[in-house]
């Protein structure tokens, strides 16, 4: 167990179809089952106490709004326990870039595992593509060096910096990188979640 976090990539129009109705976020976060975005409809749709006591009936099951996600859509990058490592060193690297983890808006109130879903829109995605295209892992790798590893997760496995969570990390920093690239290529934002 422990703080995992994933993003996947969504086009502007349906960040802002999600965020004008946020229990949609569960049709990207789980694409194959529609029950968690039924729980989330139904749980908002609940009568009030009062109108429980009154005897009014309950509102029938909402039915979720399908959103059709083109062919580039719904790609997904999964950076395990060691996004918070990446963060800090990404701060070092590209300092005036914006911060992939740190600068998200917020999906409503929707709980998709630690808190609501974050969000950047396309326009956000091409700018860190840009400054991130340009860190090298060889950049990764001295900024790890010098890092500032308080209160970031997982800090006892970082802090040894032996060859398993170097490796761990580069290879999660390649597929960060092509993540957003893939972003940028299709003019794409991302929809963030922690888990």
């Amino acid at each position: 167990m422990g703080v995992c976090f994933v993003a996947y990539a969504v086009s502007d129009h349906h960040i802002a179809e999600i965020l004008a109705d946020p229990p949609l976020v569960w049709q990207v976060l789980d694409a194959e089952d529609d029950s968690a975005c039924l729980r989330e409809l139904a749980s908002g749709a609940k009568p009030s106490l009062l109108k429980r006591l009154l005897g009014r009936s309950p509102p029938p099951h909402p039915v979720p709004r399908s959103l059709k996600f083109a062919e580039a859509e719904l790609r997904m990058v999964d950076l395990d326990k060691c996004w918070d490592l990446l963060n800090a060193a990404l701060k070092l690297c590209a300092p005036d870039a914006p911060n992939f983890f740190e600068d998200s808006g917020e999906v409503g109130r929707v709980d998709v595992g630690y808190g609501p879903a974050g969000f950047h829109r396309s326009e956000a995605m091409a700018q860190m593509a840009g400054t991130y295209r340009s860190v090298s892992e060889q950049d990764l790798l001295d900024a790890l060096k010098t890092a500032s590893l308080k209160g970031v997760y997982c800090k006892e496995i970082w802090e040894r910096r032996d060859a398993v969570a170097i490796d761990y990390v580069t290879v999660h920093f390649r597929e960060l990188q092509a993540f957003i690239r893939h972003t940028a290529d299709h003019s794409l934002g991302a929809i963030l979640q922690s888990t």
